[in-house]
Parts: C-alpha cells; structure tokens; sequence
C-alpha cells in the first residue's frame, strides 16, 4: 500500500512539474480572469496560468504572454481560454501565396501569353472600323 502511495505521488508531482503554464509578461489595460464560475479578477503581471484559465480583455485592453520560449500579445476584445488565445494570437503559417512578375523577356514564351489587355478604348478603336460612317 505504501508503494502504490509512493508511486502515486510521483506521478502527481510529475505532472505538475510539466503542466502548461503561461505566464503573463505585460498587461495594458482591463484583463480579467475567471476565478471560479462567474467571479473574475484582474490579471498581474508574473501570473501563471493553466492552459485552462478562461481570459477575458476588456476594450483597448491587451496582455502579452508566454509560453514556451515564445511571447505572444493577446488583443483587445477577446474572452476565451489561454490556450486557445495564445494559438490565435501566433502567427499563422497559411495566408496568401506569394506570386512573382514575370520578366519582360520571359513572357514571350509562356504558354498562353496575351498580346496585350483589352480595354475600353481598344475596343471602341476596333468597333469604329465596323461601321462605314457617311459624312
């Protein structure tokens, strides 16, 4: 019994040693967390929290947090838990895709490549050679 209480233990300091924990860096602003259920309480700079602590910024407000090595600033008007405000706060990976201007000189072997861009006077230019006008 005293080794199954032994090894219990052991696992729970194990896994409070390697629990998430982010820890406030700066705080601009109104920033509350949820102590218990419908009680919150200002947010200090030094806390630590669990991944689930539920966090709320109030307007013009912000917090910059970290964990893992990495400090990200969490916005104004946002309410949710740490974990998942910090993820959204990080810069994503996807976006828009970068595209590159072909040279003048490549363009003339491209597959598909237009002479030029139709617009609005190059076409009435051509449309004028259609009718016969009596003057």
């Amino acid at each position: 019994m005293k080794k199954f209480i032994i090894v219990l233990g052991m696992l729970f300091l194990g896994a409070c040693l390697f629990a998430e924990t982010y820890k406030i860096v700066e705080v601009i602003g109104t920033v509350n967390y949820e102590v218990s259920k419908g009680k919150f309480s200002p947010v200090k700079v030094g806390d630590e929290f669990e991944a689930s602590t539920f966090i709320k910024t109030a307007l013009n407000s912000s917090v910059k947090v970290e964990y893992d090595g990495k400090t990200y600033t969490i916005k104004a008007k946002q309410a949710n838990t740490i974990d998942v405000l910090f993820t959204m706060a990080a810069p994503s990976k996807v976006g828009l895709k970068k595209q590159t201007i072909a040279k003048s000189d490549a363009t003339d072997y491209a597959i598909g490549a237009r002479e030029g861009v139709a617009t609005a006077s190059s076409r009435a230019s051509e449309a004028k050679e259609d009718y016969a006008w009596d003057e």
